[in-house]
């Protein structure tokens, strides 16, 4: 997978294949529709949901290595709830379930509706008065989305989960070393890790394919699980976009 991208277009250039619903509420609303289902209770799902979002939405602002600490902190007690749950093991039987009924090729290449994805994105405040645009869409090829569906087939997502909030650990370390350097009044010659950016790029392609599934009807067991994936991407963006990738 390239990882020469432009600042703008990286962000783009995997975010491709997301069935995404319109609004936090309406896509929970269209699960249940298509499930009858009530909405899950967590409280601890629905507090560590609220924290992500208000990370997202500060960043969607502003870049800060604060609040992307406290989204890898809330993706960190994700990953420990869902191991408390069997998370992990739901989320597989509901994939394998997917792939007996519809097939894994129709799983593969299921496409975003880029309206709901604008719809979904503009509940994390990336609404036109953002300061981070909005992701362009673009295609994920077929070879990487299939190896990131067989991962999770075999893993889950909290192993996943732990690696996003460990390459937020290190952006926000890179964004506090940028920070500190201009209120310094010091010019950077290389400003941009591209490590740092390779990291980025892979957890957002994991990240998109991941939304496939939590924003299509099927994770009904999961108190908001569209919110929960879009969260995550978004503010993997974001942080991306502030760093310069």
């Amino acid at each position: 997978m390239s990882v020469e991208v432009g600042r703008r277009v990286f962000v783009g250039s995997v975010a491709a294949g997301l069935p995404l619903l319109a609004g936090g509420g309406a896509t929970l609303a269209f699960a249940q529709r298509q499930n009858g289902a009530t909405r899950v209770q967590d409280p601890v799902f629905d507090q560590l949901l609220t924290d992500m979002k208000g990370a997202v939405r500060s960043l969607s602002q502003a870049s800060s290595g604060e609040h992307t600490r406290r989204l890898a902190s809330s993706l960190r007690v994700f990953a420990a709830w869902g191991a408390s749950t069997q998370f992990d093991s739901r989320v597989k039987e509901t994939l394998r379930d997917v792939v007996r009924r519809e097939g894994k090729d129709a799983l593969l290449r299921r496409n975003l509706d880029a309206a709901m994805f604008k719809a979904e994105a503009r509940e994390f405040g990336f609404d036109g008065t953002s300061a981070v645009p909005l992701p362009v869409p673009a295609p994920v090829d077929f070879a990487t989305r299939q190896w990131i569906v067989d991962d999770l087939l075999a893993n889950g997502v909290t192993p996943r989960w732990q690696a996003v909030a460990a390459t937020l650990d290190d952006a926000a370390r890179a964004l506090d070393r940028t920070a500190s350097a201009r209120s310094a009044g010091v010019t950077l010659v290389a400003q941009v890790d591209p490590s740092v950016c390779r990291m980025i790029q892979q957890e957002m392609s994991y990240l998109n394919i991941q939304m496939v599934f939590w924003c299509a009807p099927w994770f009904y067991w999961v108190p908001e699980p569209c919110g929960m994936a879009t969260s995550a991407y978004l503010g993997v963006y974001a942080v991306g976009w502030w760093y310069g990738c």
